[in-house]
């Protein structure tokens, strides 16, 4: 049906940036209420949109009236609601929960972080909601932008960092361009369902397939996807606490989901089907990128830079699921988006609050805080028993659906490298468990954690790591099952 919420999903942020950008310089105070204003009325759309989603509507926003495919079309289906929802909320959490942390880190410069987090925001719910290739590309963009900016108002390094996400992100962007002109080239479209109708109908296949092929590698950058990770480990170390805290959750899932939106919604299963060295190709690389980025986590002694690692063998497990391409693989995939942000916040908002507050840099120094910070730690060990898979936790449910999907596809290499890649996520896992309880330090901590919004936002997330894996069933019965497309 038609409505206005797909777009207000990126008006709403995106204006408030504006706001925050004009009145930051004077009112630094209202500035602050603005971004969290923002960001909790993009959560209740959000929000809004999965119920009526979870119902059976799609919502649907034609830009200026212009009906598809000549003019621009947004819209709010099963799987774009489920994911922005989850984007909105972690989003709302992380921001509301760093204040302290962001105005002791970046004091002047608070204004104009607010600004470039609702522009980061808004671009990833643009993605989220386009139906439109290139308007995709735009949003993509607009986060981008606003994520290298972020990086850049770090300490010693955040610079350098920067430039390298810079330089990398934009031949990520281009070759995801470069796809789109190719999609333009054998169809004459850029409106996703419009252009499936005709790919399906039998245009130029060569066009198409190398189209595919530049999309997926410049998202597989966007993503993070091993061996095209080397942005993500100085970003998320160099950045400020409070960007690492908000970008890590998100901008490599919703590149991810814009994967999945191309792959199953544009090119859809029969196109697949015509091309199964684009499913392969899929498979083999997340199965190496989920065994490479936790090996390369196990042997990380920065804290951030571990969980950057971390992010990029659970991004491999997603690609895995995408590329089996049958219900149960892709329910895993899609399922263990939300998982992974969930978990990734938990940490790395655990790692802000540990580093404002204990100086805790490196896995090493985690001792200090032994007993020290209880809260904080069990959210901790919470989030990384959940990266290894164990039950009932979130984790557990992304891997075993994408285990099923492989051995119903007759894949047992790809069900070992799933099992392969949950043993190598234990070492560095157990490594951060290990020294939050166990570890002894001669350098004891007089602090105690804080300030107590700050453990307490740590503790939810702690807490909907267990929920969101206890309530796996519901979640996938409600939401997940109706983001799968038909054929698969």
């Amino acid at each position: 049906m038609n409505s206005t919420l797909p777009a207000l999903l990126f008006l709403v942020p995106f204006l408030s940036a504006l706001l925050c950008g004009a009145l930051g310089g004077y009112l630094r105070g209202a500035a602050r209420w603005i971004a969290l204003g923002a960001l909790a009325a993009t959560a209740a759309l959000s929000f809004a949109g999965a119920a009526l989603a979870a119902a059976g509507e799609r919502l649907v926003t034609h830009m200026g009236g212009w009906a598809p495919p000549l003019g621009i079309e947004w819209r709010l289906d099963a799987l774009s609601a489920f994911v922005a929802a989850f984007v909105a909320a972690t989003a709302l959490i992380v921001h509301g929960a760093l204040g302290d942390v962001r105005r002791r880190e970046l004091g002047e410069r608070e204004p104009g972080f607010n600004t470039c987090a609702l522009l980061l925001v808004s671009g990833l719910m643009g993605m989220i909601a386009s139906a439109d290739l290139f308007n995709l590309f735009v949003h993509l963009e607009v986060a981008s932008l606003s994520a290298y900016a972020l990086v850049a108002s770090g300490g010693r390094g955040a610079p350098r960092a920067a430039v390298r996400y810079l330089v990398i992100g934009s031949l990520g962007a281009s070759l995801y361009l470069l796809g789109v002109g190719h999609v333009y080239a054998a169809t004459g479209t850029l409106n996703m369902d419009d252009a499936a109708a005709r790919i399906a109908a039998g245009a130029d296949p060569r066009l198409t397939i190398l189209a595919l092929a530049f999309m997926i590698s410049g998202l597989a950058i966007k993503m993070g996807l091993f061996p095209l990770h080397g942005w993500m480990p100085g970003a998320y170390a160099r950045a400020p606490l409070s960007a690492a805290a908000l970008m890590a959750p998100l901008v490599t899932k919703v590149s991810a989901y814009a994967l999945i939106r191309i792959l199953f919604w544009v090119y859809g299963p029969a196109g697949l089907g015509r091309a199964p060295i684009v499913a392969d190709l899929l498979c083999v690389t997340g199965a190496v990128a989920l065994i490479a980025g936790a090996l390369l986590a196990a042997r990380e002694a920065d804290l951030r830079r571990l969980l950057a690692y971390s992010s990029v063998s659970q991004m491999g497990l997603v690609v895995l699921g995408i590329g089996l391409a049958n219900a149960a693989a892709l329910t895993g995939a899609i399922l263990h988006l939300a998982n992974d942000a969930l978990m990734k916040a938990t940490l790395f908002v655990g790692a802000a609050e540990l580093a404002h507050r204990f100086g805790v840099r490196e896995v090493g120094d985690l001792a200090r805080v032994r007993a020290r910070a209880p809260w904080t730690a069990a959210a901790m060990a919470v989030a990384a028993f959940s990266l290894v898979g164990l039950p009932p936790l979130c984790g557990f449910f992304g891997k075993w659906y994408v285990l099923m999907g492989a051995l119903e596809s007759g894949r047992p290499g790809m069900a070992f490298a799933i099992v392969a890649g949950s043993l190598a996520s234990a070492f560095y896992a157990f490594r951060i468990v290990e020294r939050l309880y166990f570890a002894r330090s001669g350098e004891a901590c007089p602090e105690r954690e804080g300030p107590a919004g700050l453990v307490a936002a740590c503790a939810l997330l702690g807490g909907g790591v267990a929920a969101l894996g206890l309530g796996s069933d519901r979640v996938v019965a409600l939401l997940v099952r109706a983001a799968i497309p038909g054929g698969v």
